[in-house]
């Protein structure tokens, strides 16, 4: 080993250290924004479904899954969201 120091700077002084520690502790990054409350909602109940589909289906969806990182319940419900919301809409248009 090499008795050189690999530390190219000696180390801080008290007065530097406590002087970082408060530039740290007063940094505020919301200073300039307004802070909004926030509101804390109910979760939606939630049911299980179980459904029958092709086994490509399957397979495009854990490939959704690879490539987003998303969970396949994330992916599922991001895909079935507006096609039910549109079929509903549809529904109702026709009553």
């Amino acid at each position: 080993m090499s008795n050189k120091s690999s530390f190219s700077r000696p180390p801080l002084s008290l007065e530097e250290k406590q002087k970082k520690e408060k530039e740290f502790l007063s940094f505020d990054k919301t200073k300039n924004e307004q802070a909004t409350p926030l509101i804390k909602r109910e979760k939606e109940p939630v049911k299980s479904i179980f459904i029958r589909a092709p086994a490509s289906f399957l397979i495009d969806i854990h490939e959704i899954v690879s490539l987003t990182g998303l969970s396949m319940n994330a992916v599922c419900l991001e895909l079935l969201r507006p096609a039910i919301k549109r079929k509903l809409k549809e529904l109702k248009e026709d009553l």
